[in-house]
């Protein structure tokens, strides 16, 4: 098992699904409402999912991607299928909350609110902030009541993702197994056998590099290449012709009036004495009095903060039963109502809430602000220019599809006032100036022939590039007198490679008689390196990825300690030096991996039973373009 779930765990595609089925805040931002047509592309059971949270939850994850991989992210997105991924993780988002009311499970408001203040994109200074946790929504285009109702719902999934995973135990010989993977310390020496050092001692006959050359012909063919006529297509070509009214202006701030006002908050302490919420009357009331010697012992001058520190058992004792500001709406009723009724430096009755008996003192008041329109008109002018130059720009590139196979590209260009830009012929792994690299444009010209014109689709601040192939040049080969030194160094590389192989081999040899590592490299004008690695350790120091170096280095044993890796881009000779266990708390570290094995076989289980709802679930594709990505069972 332990084999399968190393493989699994470290698949992109397990990633990738735990990115949705464990939601995070950025998955959230997918609702959203303002300016939205509510346009429905699929119904699970009846549920709708609309077009705007499939948009944005697909942005939210390209854009992930995009800081793992750069510019070479949109070409990864298409090698996986980013799109139909996200369109079918919705699907299965769906599943799991209709499993989970199927099952009533609820997430009470108390929960609601620990998640909430739990979050440290809605903290400051280490505290739950309601003035950051209103703008990072509002920064996001977020309504606060969607987002609150759609972590309600991922709570209760959470709930069942923790029945689902009930009963299942990890063995005790499972955990020693991924232990030893994982804390063994491996040391590895090797002796890279460079060919490049080898060149020198390289003699070429005359006639031998036409024949390699004749020999070789298809190596020296020219790349594919594309010659493209093209124009782009951004934001910013409709910003300025859209004009944004001052009734819109208007209504987009009393709508949104919350996000622009600043509640009433207090800052304040507390010292809490826990109570069970089912305790009995006579332990309930046993609490009450030893607090309520704490009050007597407060409004006789007792020091507040120094009695949290010894007496309160809540989490914020340490420092002072300080709770930092918070606003009406952050704390449970009771403790709230009670708080925001005291003055600065009062000191409340006991107050009772689900956390148990509390006494609170307010240190700081700050009365509610609301921002005057003019404040914030400038802000909500550009966000609604934004939003109309995008949709717009949607609707251009829409129509512009639509005709542009039977329309001339210069004057679809000179609808847009643009010029027509000529591209020198690229490859690949090419750079057009003006547009970036080749590589994802080259994906999509491969399936045109010359002529065809097409949207190269980017995002809308690059701008998407309109384009018509104007010419493929296909590979060619070249004859001898334009390639005659590149096909003598591809000699020269190819002998250094044998020398190099052959001298790997004596080397073994020579290794396993007894001769030192060092002693071999410094005969073979060579360096020895060493690095340590575990079981585990999928990129080699020094090395980077070489599944070839990787796989023969854990293959060594103490009675067979040397070996050569050898495949077509190098030959190392490897020696396994000693092993180690890595200095740390085992039992610390086996109870991570116990819990860490758990929640593997949990979302293997849980993945199952995604497969069992799918089976059984009605689900309807609406919008004809995502039916290409529907599953099968």
């Amino acid at each position: 098992m332990i084999q399968e779930l190393r493989e699994y765990s470290q698949s992109f595609l397990f990633k990738l699904l735990l990115g949705v089925i464990c939601v995070t805040f950025v998955v959230s931002f997918g609702v959203g409402s303002f300016g939205d047509r509510k346009e429905v592309i699929a119904k699970v059971n009846g549920r709708e999912i609309l077009l705007k949270d499939y948009r944005k939850a697909y942005q939210n994850r390209l854009q992930s991607l995009r800081q793992q991989f750069g510019e070479n992210a949109d070409a990864f997105a298409e090698q996986i299928n980013l799109r139909q991924r996200v369109f079918e993780q919705m699907i299965d988002q769906e599943l799991l909350a209709i499993e989970a009311e199927n099952m009533n499970l609820e997430a009470t408001d108390l929960e609601l609110q620990e998640e909430i203040r739990n979050q440290p994109y809605f903290q400051k200074d280490g505290n739950f902030d309601f003035e950051t946790y209103n703008t990072v929504l509002s920064q996001n285009r977020i309504v606060r009541q969607e987002y609150e109702d759609s972590l309600r719902e991922e709570l209760k999934v959470r709930k069942l993702q923790k029945l689902i995973g009930v009963g299942l135990l990890v063995s005790s010989n499972e955990v020693d197994e991924m232990y030893q993977l994982e804390n063994q310390k491996i040391q590895i020496g090797y002796l890279h056998f460079d060919p490049q050092v080898f060149i020198p001692g390289v003699e070429i006959k005359d006639g031998e590099v036409r024949q390699y050359f004749e020999e070789n012909r298809d190596a020296f063919k020219t790349e594919k290449a594309y010659r493209i006529e093209s124009f782009v297509l951004g934001l910013q070509d409709f910003q300025e012709e859209v004009k944004v009214k001052e009734r819109e202006i208007r209504r987009y701030y009393e709508k949104n009036l919350e996000t622009y006002t600043t509640p009433p908050k207090v800052k304040a302490r507390h010292i809490l004495f826990k109570v069970d919420p089912d305790a009995e009357e006579e332990q309930l009331q046993q609490r009450r009095e030893e607090l309520q010697q704490l009050l007597d012992e407060i409004r006789q001058g007792g020091d507040f903060e120094a009695l949290a520190k010894t007496k309160s058992e809540d989490a914020t004792a340490e420092k002072g039963g300080d709770l930092g500001w918070f606003q009406p709406g952050e704390m449970v009723p009771a403790f709230e109502d009670a708080a925001f009724r005291l003055a600065i430096g009062e000191v409340s009755d006991i107050v009772q809430s689900p956390f148990g008996l509390h006494l609170i003192r307010v240190d700081e008041r700050e009365d509610q602000v609301e921002k005057d329109l003019e404040e914030v008109r400038e802000e909500i002018t550009a966000l609604l220019t934004e939003k109309r130059s995008e949709k717009k720009l949607n609707e251009e590139l829409t129509r512009i599809e639509a005709v542009i196979p039977d329309k001339e590209l210069s004057k679809v260009a000179d609808e847009f006032s643009k010029s027509i830009e000529s591209s020198e012929a690229f490859s690949r792994n090419d750079l057009i100036p003006g547009l970036g690299s080749a590589y994802g444009l080259v994906s999509e010209l491969e399936a045109k022939e010359s002529g065809e014109k097409g949207i190269w689709k980017r995002n809308s601040l690059q701008g998407h590039v309109v384009y018509q192939l104007v010419e493929i040049k296909e590979p060619v080969r070249q004859e001898f007198e334009e390639v005659q030194e590149a096909a003598r160094e591809a000699l020269k590389l190819k002998r250094a490679g044998e020398m190099a192989r052959v001298k790997a081999e004596q080397a073994l040899s020579r290794a396993k008689a007894g001769t030192t590592m060092e002693d071999l490299a410094s005969e073979n004008g060579l360096q020895a390196q060493t690095f340590e690695i575990t079981a585990m350790t999928q990129y080699l120091p020094q090395l980077g990825q070489n599944e070839t170096f990787r796989k023969t280095a854990l293959s060594l044993t103490e009675s067979n300690p040397f070996a050569l890796s050898d495949d077509e881009d190098r030959v190392d000779l490897i020696q396994l030096q000693g092993k180690r266990m890595e200095d740390a708390d085992p039992e610390t570290l086996k109870q991570q991996i116990r819990l860490r094995l758990r929640q593997q076989l949990q979302q293997s289980v849980l993945t199952k039973e995604l497969e069992r709802l799918r089976d059984t679930a009605d689900v309807e594709i609406i919008n004809p373009v995502f039916q290409q990505y529907q599953q099968t069972g």
